[in-house]
């Protein structure tokens, strides 16, 4: 029976005991707070490259096609995914219309394209591409985010979206 008091009073390895307790919920913290910063920089990555898209745009013209583009954008989102496709279940899905005349108008955030004449005068006050139809192509990318932590991935899996209007002409 001494046994039993002289083991209640005895601290070694306490220390250990806690961390031990302690060790599940600062991996959880920590891998939580990981995951967010990954995505946040997915998110700028995944901005550059459809920005990049938009540049290619606009240095290659109307001639540019909507696969063109595309490829331009998969080419900048690599170091988010080397799988990028429009098509297919990729890492990055990519989409662009070919150059497009028409006005643009932006109602309640909605962005739509009105087809018209390139040249000719756009009509209404919520005309957000100027006050003549011009050449357009709209361009857009998406990355689903997977956790680096298995306990995580349902809290943490986000698809992110990017998306982006240019006017060539």
């Amino acid at each position: 029976m001494s046994f039993l008091p002289s083991l209640r009073r005895d601290r070694r390895g306490a220390a250990a005991v806690e961390f031990a307790l302690a060790l599940p919920i600062l991996v959880a913290v920590l891998g939580g707070m990981t995951d967010l910063g990954l995505i946040e920089r997915a998110r700028g990555q995944l901005a550059e490259a459809v920005d990049a898209g938009g540049q290619y745009a606009v240095l290659t013209g109307t001639t540019a096609t909507a696969q063109s583009i595309e490829t331009a954008i998969c080419a900048a989102a690599n170091p988010i995914s080397s799988s990028c496709a429009a098509t297919g279940s990729p890492a990055v899905v990519v989409s662009a219309t070919a150059p497009t005349c028409g006005c643009v108008t932006n109602t309640a955030g909605t962005i739509t394209l009105t087809a018209a004449s390139c040249g000719s005068t756009c009509s209404g006050s919520a005309t957000a591409g100027g006050a003549t139809a011009g050449s357009f192509v709209q361009m857009s990318a998406s990355y689903t985010y997977q956790s680096i932590l298995g306990i995580n991935s349902k809290v943490v899996s986000k698809t992110i979206t990017e998306k982006s209007w240019v006017r060539l002409q």
